[in-house]
């Protein structure tokens, strides 16, 4: 389970719009203050099932295993589809009389931009589907202070 914690910037019936909040990782992180991951314009559509409002602090879930999923799909998936084209340019630059690295590297490229456009549609379709979205599992309780100002994230 894959949890991050936010704050509530925008309702609508059914789900809400989420600015995470920098996790206790981004303290020690050698990349504080240079990272993006916690950029100002950042939000997240989550599922509302149990009606967090505007400003509320929440902690949001997505399951560990359509994560996994999205994951492989996005990673994993293009570099097979570029090694199983390479691969297969071998073969064809075999059978043909072709000279291997020019068709390796035409396959693979090709295979690559297959994968790559298959993980886009596929991508579209899983963010469609509940599994694949974030939902909004507990409103925590609200800080003794203000959020630190969102312009300066790094805890440093």
């Amino acid at each position: 389970m894959a949890t991050e914690k936010g704050i509530v910037i925008k309702v609508d019936a059914g789900k809400a719009w989420v600015r995470t909040l920098p996790s206790e990782a981004c303290a020690g992180c050698s990349s504080c203050g240079t990272c993006n991951a916690q950029r100002e314009d950042a939000e997240v559509e989550v599922i509302n099932e149990i009606g967090a409002r505007l400003g509320d602090r929440i902690l949001i879930d997505i399951k560990t295993s359509a994560f996994l999923k999205a994951t492989f799909l996005l990673y994993v998936f293009p570099i097979i589809g570029l090694t199983v084209g390479a691969m297969l340019g071998v073969k064809v630059s075999e059978h043909f009389g072709y000279d291997a690295s020019v068709c390796s590297a035409l396959l693979g490229f090709a295979a690559f931009f297959l994968t790559v456009a298959i993980v886009r549609i596929e991508g579209n379709r899983m963010g469609r589907q509940r599994a694949y979205r974030p939902k909004i599992v507990k409103i925590l309780p609200p800080l003794g202070s203000p959020p630190a100002d969102l312009q300066n994230r790094c805890p440093v």
